[in-house]
């Protein structure tokens, strides 16, 4: 029995210095959150897009807390984020518009993490042309009148090997194309005729213009 009160006696001694420590090192609740970052890509036409402005809100938030524009890869980071709800909106440049969606989305950002958006933007459709690169060894059409700021987008419609050569001009640089259904677009701002031609078909008269007025 002494044994046992011992033992017994020896517990109370260990509670009441570990309450003593306790309340000697209570400094109240601990924040084990970490800061989150925000990533968001812009493309525009299926490339990277620089210059491109992105703002970032609290979730239902009027006033932006931050902005920043793309780099030359079409990123942008929001680092040293409190964990939570937020919101990100592209300015949209002109001349193009949203593939799908909105230009303001929700995000939600993980303590410690990196949360992601991607805005994917294109041509706006009322100023593109398409000029399609036929199997029969054309442009189709090989004529083509425009204004400037027009977009024009050439698609291979076959599986050939086709250049789009610029013809005494530097209006764009010569593009190559090999794959059915693989695309090249420019933009004109500046007015003029622009002649082009495929290099390999041009003796089976593969050629267009692009008059710009």
């Amino acid at each position: 029995m002494r044994g046992l009160r011992r033992g017994a006696a020896g517990l109370a001694m260990v509670g009441v210095v570990g309450l003593v420590l306790s309340c000697g090192d209570d400094e109240g609740p601990t924040d084990n959150t970490e800061d989150g970052s925000i990533e968001v890509t812009v493309t525009a036409d299926g490339s990277a897009r620089e210059g491109v402005t992105i703002e970032l809100f609290e979730s239902g938030g009027a006033t932006a807390l931050s902005s920043a524009v793309t780099d030359a890869s079409g990123a942008v980071e929001f680092t040293a984020l409190d964990p939570g709800s937020y919101e990100v909106e592209v300015e949209i440049p002109a001349g193009l518009e949203l593939a799908s969606g909105q230009a303001r989305r929700a995000v939600s950002v993980p303590s410690g993490g990196r949360a992601t958006a991607t805005f994917v933007l294109v041509t706006a459709a009322g100023n593109v042309v398409e000029i399609t690169l036929t199997s029969g060894l054309r442009f189709d059409p090989a004529e083509v009148t425009i204004e400037p700021g027009t977009t024009v987008r050439w698609v291979n419609g076959a599986s050939i090997f086709h250049t789009i050569t610029p013809d005494g001009h530097s209006e764009w640089t010569r593009a190559t194309m090999s794959s059915q259904g693989e695309v090249f677009t420019h933009t004109f701002d500046a007015t003029g005729s622009f002649p082009y031609l495929c290099e390999p078909h041009e003796s089976s008269g593969m050629t267009g213009t692009i008059t710009v007025q």
